[in-house]
Parts: structure tokens; C-alpha cells; sequence
């Protein structure tokens, strides 16, 4: 059996983020992503699809 088999994937994120440069804008996207995945009142999907097009430049 693998290291990766047996590790909860709390675990295994951590891991692979103390293991790999992490790119920041990346990390705010999954941030984004996560948020916008929870809210449920599409006003507050809709700040949060601003903030994306900001962040984003356009």
C-alpha cells in the first residue's frame, strides 16, 4: 500500500503543499471556488463572480 493510500486528504493536501512551490494565484482561485460552492443567495455569487473578474484583470 502507497503513503497515499492510507493518508486522510487533509493530510495529503498539507503535505503536498509544504512539498511544492505553490502559486498564490492559484490558491486565491481554489479560494474562490470554495466560497462561491458554500453561497447559495446568487447576489452573494454574484460579488463573489466580481471579485473573480477583478482579481483577474478584466
Amino acid at each position: 500500500m502507497s503513503k497515499d493510500d492510507c493518508e486522510p486528504p487533509e493530510q495529503k493536501l498539507l503535505r503536498l503543499l509544504s512539498e511544492n512551490p505553490v502559486d498564490l494565484h492559484v490558491v486565491e482561485a481554489l479560494r474562490l471556488v470554495v466560497a462561491f460552492n458554500k453561497i447559495t443567495n446568487p447576489s452573494d455569487r454574484r460579488m463573489v463572480i466580481e471579485l473573480a473578474e477583478r482579481l483577474a484583470g478584466c
